[in-house]
C-alpha cells in the first residue's frame, strides 16, 4: 500500500480528537428565563418611571374631571336631536375634540332607562339601555370591569398630549381615567344583578352620530327604586 494511503485515515482520525478535545473545552450558557434583555418591550425603552397615571387622575377627577363632564353633559333625547340638527355645534356644546377639524367629538351625556340585556360574563361587560321606552337598546354601557377607549380622557378640555412625556404616558393616562371612572361607579353597585333595573347614567362617549347604538364609558350610575 502507498504511504500517503496510509496516511489519510491517521490524519482524519487526528482531526476528529483534535475536534473532540475543542469541543469538551466548549460550553453553551444559556440565559436566565428571567434575563432582562429578553424581558423588555420595545416600549419599556420609552417607560417614564417617574410618571404615576393613577395619582395624576386620582389629583384631578374630583377638582377637574367630574365638573367638566357634568357641565357639558345633555340629556340623551336633547343631545340626538341637537346632534342630528347640527353635529358640530352639538360637539362644541356637549363635548370637545383633541385634534383639529375632521376628527371625532366626544360627547357627555346624561340617560335615564331600563337596562334590558345586561353581559357581565365578559371581563369587559356591557349593558343596554333602553331610554324611550320601545324595549330595545338606545346605547351601550361599558360596565367593565375592564373598560376600553379614551374617551374620559379626551373630551376633558384640558387634558392636552404635548403636557406629557411621550405616547406611552398619554395611553396610560386614558387606562388610569377608566380605572378610575369604573372603581368609582360600580363600588356599590351589584352588577349581576343589573338586568331589568332603571338607571340614571352620567357617560361620555366618541362619535360622529346616534345613528348606530353608541358605545358609553360611564362616569356614574344610580339604581332607581
Amino acid at each position: 500500500m502507498h504511504p500517503i494511503s496510509l496516511l489519510r485515515p491517521l490524519g482524519l482520525l487526528l482531526a476528529a480528537a483534535t475536534l473532540s478535545l475543542a469541543m469538551t473545552g466548549c460550553r453553551i450558557e444559556r440565559k436566565p428565563a428571567d434575563d432582562p434583555q429578553k424581558a423588555s418591550t420595545p416600549a419599556g425603552s420609552f417607560e417614564n418611571k417617574s410618571f404615576d397615571p393613577k395619582a395624576e387622575v386620582q389629583a384631578m377627577w374630583d377638582k377637574k374631571a367630574l365638573p367638566a363632564i357634568s357641565a357639558m353633559a345633555a340629556d340623551f333625547p336633547t343631545l340626538k336631536s341637537a346632534m342630528q340638527a347640527d353635529l358640530a355645534a352639538a360637539g362644541a356644546k356637549y363635548g370637545h375634540r383633541q385634534q383639529a377639524e375632521g376628527a371625532p367629538w366626544n360627547m357627555a351625556v346624561r340617560l335615564t332607562g331600563k337596562l334590558v340585556e345586561v353581559d357581565t360574563e365578559l371581563s369587559a361587560g356591557v349593558a343596554n339601555i333602553d331610554v324611550d321606552g320601545d324595549g330595545k337598546a338606545d346605547a351601550e354601557l361599558q360596565i367593565g370591569p375592564v373598560v376600553r377607549g379614551t374617551t374620559i380622557r379626551d373630551i376633558l378640555p384640558f387634558i392636552n398630549f404635548t403636557s406629557y412625556t411621550n405616547q406611552i404616558d398619554f395611553a396610560q393616562l386614558a387606562n388610569a381615567f377608566n380605572d378610575k371612572a369604573y372603581e368609582e361607579a360600580f363600588k356599590s353597585v351589584d352588577r349581576t344583578k343589573l338586568k331589568g333595573a332603571h338607571v340614571e347614567v352620567l357617560a361620555v362617549f366618541t362619535g360622529d352620530s346616534l345613528d348606530d347604538v353608541p358605545t358609553m364609558t360611564v362616569i356614574s350610575i344610580k339604581v332607581l327604586p
